[in-house]
């Protein structure tokens, strides 16, 4: 991605992924955690405080649960879709 996140479209992202996620294992699922995390690298800002509620300590992380879809990667690639098609 050649175009860093703002901190507003971070916040966006954040406020839409309570709804997004079906079951409460999604909070500590790794694809969620992988996203916050690629959120923190597609910034150039610290979020800390912006995913830090949504961090599961590592002890408290569970496998890929194998939905279909993945809602964290589903809300992150509508994000990227929606980005690519103004880039046009």
């Amino acid at each position: 991605m050649t175009q860093e996140l703002t901190r507003q479209e971070i916040q966006n992202l954040l406020a839409m992924l309570p709804h997004a996620l079906v079951r409460d294992e999604c909070m500590t699922c790794e694809c969620m955690q992988g996203f916050l995390t690629q959120l923190e690298t597609d910034t150039g800002e610290d979020i800390t405080n912006l995913v830090a509620p949504f961090k599961a300590q590592p002890d408290e992380m569970n496998p890929c649960l194998g939905c279909d879809p993945c809602p964290p990667a589903e809300l992150y690639a509508d994000y990227l879709r929606g980005k690519n098609l103004e880039n046009l």
